[in-house]
């Protein structure tokens, strides 16, 4: 066989293994053959000149420059890649579009009864992986055209590198800063909307996302930046532990907000194998936020090949399954494949324009074993083979010509698509590879003009005398396929075995390279650029080895803060050690900031991580020190208690620590350790006299604290506070609160003195019984919060409001404070606190306050994911207990139905309960007693057991309303069976609740007024118990106490038929009792009185 090749006019006879290309559509085509009469010709002798003849044709070099232009215009001789499209991936497209198109339709999944049944399935994530060059990332690009043709929807996305992985938040930042982009391209007013409900909805949240995504504060104007700083400057500076849960609430709040504007949203993360362990937290946050309406569709891409079990993304993956019921999304798996010989045989047809599968088969197969079917590698490899000239079109012939045994005998050291591209980058002038090495370092994308900035300040390194316009060359490198755009000045590779390839082009790119690119954009670039890049910058000057500068070891300070502010820690961690190999030898003794800095940032930033043994060098370092006086250690010993705290060191242990570092500042807490009590309740009074002659807003008024020393005092006695008051030690915790207010005000407040009011309050109330004193200290504590911030909100709002003023104001003006302490406790990373504050708010408040059983039940499937994500074991228990009792109230009483264990808990009597839940169970397991009118039971329990609930929970809120449903069955059962017993404990519940009443509590006036009632009826008074019925059941009534409402109805009902015989009276009371236990939704019960 012949094959055909045009040579300066003449045709050589080589082996013809022949594509016919019939483009006769093609204007270019046409025009080439019109002009230069290369139309196919019958045979070759045709287009021979006559042997001996000597004549060649001639063209003129106006004819030739004309060809040239006319060749480079030309499309029918090139393969046409573009063309190609997405062959052989039907299936995962149409798995892809169906995912996106069932968030806009997607209805409650069938789940079980008591998992997800109130939650909407409408977040998905898609994983797609494979190995490299499979298409990942083009199939994630489908989904973009069902974004376009939504009207209300956004695409975004944001790539991984293997060069810039430590970066914290990488892709998740290029994602989120194309959303603000695209939100400042949308119409005015959609723009305006959504800046508005920003400034509204998100405090310290906009601060924190501009630092890490700029493209958020182009959305503002310098007076909408002004107004954002003043509003948030109170609540920024939270402590280190809270960071993660800051960031959390933050991504999740921005996106809620996006959402309410666009949606779906879908986001893709490509090359998610290199994701750095913070945005692999920020996309749990997001896929698993169920207070979050709106859809969402994360799609990950990932190299399977790269990815296993001690891989930390596989097992990110791992426990995001075990999580989809419970926070109600979905994930889909899509494996992407390499591609059959058909595929590949599809895929050469379109790039050669070929319309007979058959021509190009033995091609496809020579292809397929030496790319396995890789769609990148097969591209790599036509290219290959058309710039050897395996592979030509013949514009004579209008054929693609080729030979498939040369082509498999040339490439059969063609070991992969790395080796491709290098090939190509190696016909390339030199200073082009130096270029493409240059922009290699600097990540998967970079901006032209930094690429002009190193390429200038390093001509030495160019191997050519002339340089080269970098302009023209990365014009060049696009038209290679090497680069492409992706925005205003800015390129990225098209592939990461593009950058790949770069780097390893030559040996040029040692770590010696590296880093001294690094110094050459750290002394060059303006400081606002320099904070841009400042990850990747300092990642370049820590290859270098062997150097001690301060100012690097000043750079990975100032890193290690960025990514300690943005949660990174681990990331953080490794500038710290970076920078502490800067050091030079002598740093102590020239400048012991500086490493004081970097061990003192870096024990706190290794307590966030757990690493103690890491702490406890770094601690070590600045306590072995002679350079620093005693103040300046105080950071890290402070920093050494708090790891001792997180190790479950033994609080005597502790304390010891505590108090003697305490005496090293001269500060003298306990005199006699036998004697804290009577110390605590002397300093409690005195403090508390103190407070309450001051006006309400007095410490709002006070300066802020700047004495070090006072300020390390304080941090020590609060860490002491907390651990007494876990450890039971109540007279020791009352003691730092106490101290703690003093030095407020002798020297100013602080971020604790909110905190320490709050302990002083709970003294007030549980001390002294002062209702007065305990509301003038909790406003004072709030308003603290309020003007000045400070650590410990969350926490504080509990305590005062469930402890003390759920005692003091009605339980409804306690509701608006404990969900704004919720708020500020997601946002400040008080997670335990704030998910307190929620149960309360939505659940048990709502409880006692008698609101019905559905608006109850609601808020458990919205409760509990947030439980579990805070990890708080009994807590979860807890929320379940409480969701079973709803639950059994609503059905028809029965001995069955009165024990508490059912679908959702069942009580493991071989496992030993917490003491806190025990006491929920017991309470629990109480009211059913109550309203299933098993009062004997309930009698029995409480003369068995007695004040079991108060006596384990002594600060609770419920106290009253347990002692008082007690009092209900105890009168019950005295009249019943006139035992002694029975009265004697209903008599002194009663008079404990008239005391309550007496004192203040607006909360138990109804209880006071039914137990007094029950009495009187059971001492036969009838005229005072009818009265007193009466008032309890329109107090009841009146604040919206439904169940008691209820209960009232039914037992006034009894006691006007057995008492006085009064049918008609009775008959109205059980109506009436069972109207109110209909609208309370104890449906059952009200079926049994009906």
């Amino acid at each position: 066989m012949t094959e055909t090749k045009l040579s300066n006019g003449a045709l050589h006879e080589q082996a013809d293994n022949s594509i016919d290309c019939a483009n006769d559509h093609d204007p270019l085509s046409l025009s080439i053959r019109s002009n230069y009469s290369f139309s196919k010709p019958e045979s070759l002798a045709q287009l021979r000149p006559e042997r001996g003849s000597g004549v060649l044709p001639i063209i003129t070099k106006a004819e030739n420059r004309q060809l040239e232009k006319t060749m480079a215009e030309l499309t029918i001789n090139k393969l046409k890649f573009n063309s190609m499209g997405l062959i052989g991936r039907e299936q995962e497209i149409a798995t892809l579009k169906s995912c996106y198109r069932s968030l806009e339709t997607q209805k409650s999944g069938e789940s079980s009864q008591f998992s997800s049944q109130f939650l909407k399935a409408d977040k998905d994530l898609v994983l797609l992986h494979g190995f490299s060059g499979v298409g990942k990332s083009k199939l994630a690009e489908t989904v973009k055209e069902e974004v376009a043709a939504s009207k209300n929807a956004m695409f975004a996305e944001g790539k991984y590198d293997f060069v810039t992985m430590d970066e914290p938040f990488s892709g998740i930042v290029q994602a989120y800063g194309s959303l603000c982009n695209q939100i400042k391209d949308s119409e005015l007013g959609i723009r305006e909307a959504v800046k508005l409900s920003i400034m509204e909805n998100m405090e310290q949240e906009t601060e924190m996302l501009k630092e890490l995504i700029p493209e958020l504060g182009s959305l503002f104007n310098n007076q909408d930046i002004d107004s954002i700083s003043v509003s948030t400057r109170s609540s920024l500076g939270t402590s280190n532990e809270n960071r993660q849960e800051n960031w959390r609430h933050a991504f999740r709040l921005f996106t809620r907000i996006l959402g309410s504007f666009f949606h779906p949203i879908v986001i893709v993360l490509d090359d998610l194998q290199w994701a750095d362990p913070a945005s692999l937290d920020v996309l749990e946050y997001l896929i698993s936020d169920v207070q979050n309406p709106y859809p969402l569709m994360i799609i990950g891409c990932y190299r399977s090949n790269e990815v296993n079990e001690t891989s930390i993304l596989y097992n990110r993956m791992q426990d995001l399954s075990d999580k989809t019921e419970r926070f109600a999304f979905r994930i889909t798996d899509i494996e992407v494949k390499s591609c059959d010989v058909d595929a590949v045989n599809k895929m050469i047809m379109s790039m050669m324009s070929i319309d007979d599968e058959e021509k190009t088969q033995e091609l496809a197969e020579a292809c397929y074993k030496r790319t396995l079917g890789n769609p990148f590698f097969l591209i790599e490899f036509m290219k290959l083979l058309q710039a050897e000239g395996l592979l030509e079109f013949h514009l004579g012939l209008m054929k693609w010509v080729y030979n498939v045994s040369k082509i498999e005998d040339a490439t059969m050291s063609t070991a992969n698509v790395v080796d491709l591209l290098q090939t190509r980058m190696r016909k390339l002038p030199n200073d082009m590879q130096v270029l493409l090495q240059y922009a290699a370092c600097l990540g998967s994308s970079f901006s032209p003009s930094t690429l002009q900035f190193v390429w200038k300040e390093n001509r030495s390194i160019i191997l050519t005398d002339d340089v080269s316009n970098v302009d023209d060359m990365l014009k060049l490198a696009e038209q290679a396929n090497f680069m492409e755009s992706c925005g205003t000045d800015q390129l990225r590779w098209v592939h990461d075995k593009v950058q790949e390839a770069a780097l390893s082009l030559s040996d040029l790119v040692t770590p010696a390279f590296q880093f001294q690119l690094g110094l050459c954009l750290y002394h060059g670039l303006e400081n606002k650029e320099l904070d841009k890049r400042l990850f990747d910058i300092t990642d370049l000057i820590n290859k270098g080895a062997g150097v001690s500068r301060e100012e690097l070891a000043t750079l990975n300070l100032r890193a290690a803060k960025k990514a300690q502010r943005t949660s990174a820690f681990l990331s953080a961690s490794k500038y710290i050690a970076n920078g502490i190999r800067f050091l030079p030898s002598d740093s102590w003794d020239t400048d012991r900031w500086l490493p004081l800095q970097l061990y003192s940032r870096g024990a706190e930033i290794e307590l966030a991580l757990g690493r103690t043994e890491k702490v406890d060098e770094y601690v070590g370092a600045v306590r072995n020190t002679e350079a620093c006086t005693l103040i300046e250690t105080m950071p890290v010993q402070v920093i050494k208690m708090r790891s001792l705290v997180s190790q479950v060191v033994i609080a005597d242990s502790i304390n010891d620590h505590a108090l003697a570092l305490l005496k090293k500042l001269g500060f003298q807490l306990v005199w006699n350790r036998k004697l804290v009590r009577a110390q605590a309740l002397t300093l409690a009074i005195r403090t508390i006299k103190k407070v309450k002659r001051l006006s309400v807003h007095h410490f709002a008024s006070l300066r802020k604290m700047k004495d070090p020393k006072q300020r390390a005092i304080l941090n020590i006695l609060s860490i002491v506070r907390v651990v007494a008051f876990k450890s039971k030690n109540v007279f020791l915790s009352m003691m730092c609160a106490c101290k703690m207010v003093e030095l407020t005000l002798a020297h100013g407040v602080s971020d604790m003195s909110g905190a320490s009011l709050g302990g002083l309050a709970n003294a007030a109330f549980f001390l002294k019984h002062d209702h007065a004193a305990t509301l003038q200290i909790s406003e004072m504590a709030f308003a603290v919060h309020e003007r000045h911030g400070g650590s410990r909100v969350a926490e504080t709002t509990y305590t005062i409001c469930a402890h003390c003023l759920a005692r003091v104001k009605p339980l409804h003006e306690c509701l608006p404070m404990m969900m704004k302490g919720y708020s500020h406790g997601a946002r400040s990373g008080e997670i335990e606190w704030s998910v307190y504050n929620l149960m309360m708010c939505l659940i048990f408040f709502p409880y006692v306050m008698g609101k019905t059983l559905d608006q109850i039940l609601e808020q458990f499937p919205k409760i509990l994911p947030q439980v579990e994500e805070a990890e708080l074991k009994v807590a979860l228990l807890i929320v379940r207990t409480f969701w079973q009792l709803v639950v059994k109230l609503q059905l028809v009483p029965s001995d069955k139905a009165a024990k508490l264990d059912g679908d959702i808990f069942k009580q493991d009597n071989k496992v030993e309960l917490n003491p806190v839940h025990a006491r929920i169970i017991h309470l629990a397991q109480g009211e059913l007693f109550l309203f299933y009118g098993h009062y004997q039971t309930l009698a029995n329990r409480d003369i068995e057991k007695g004040d079991l609930f108060a006596d384990s929970a002594k600060t609770s809120f419920m106290i009253p309303m347990e002692a008082f449903h007690r009092g209900i069955a105890l009168y019950a059962m005295a009249k019943r069976t006139k035992v002694r017993k029975y009265r004697t404990r209903a008599n002194r519940l009663q008079k404990r609740i008239s005391k309550w009443a007496k004192e203040g509590n607006p909360n138990v006036k109804h209880y006071d007024l039914m137990l007094r009632a029950e009495q009187a009826s059971l001492n036969r008074r009838y005229g005072v118990a009818d009265y007193l019925y009466k008032e309890a059941i329109i107090q009841a009534a009146r604040t919206g106490h439904l169940h008691h409402a209820a209960l009232f109805h039914e037992r006034y009902a009894e006691y006007r038929l057995k008492d006085h015989g009064d049918v008609d009276d009775g008959k109205y009371h059980l109506a009436e009792a069972v109207r109110y236990y209909s609208e309370w939704g104890a449906v059952g019960k009200a079926e049994v009185l009906r």
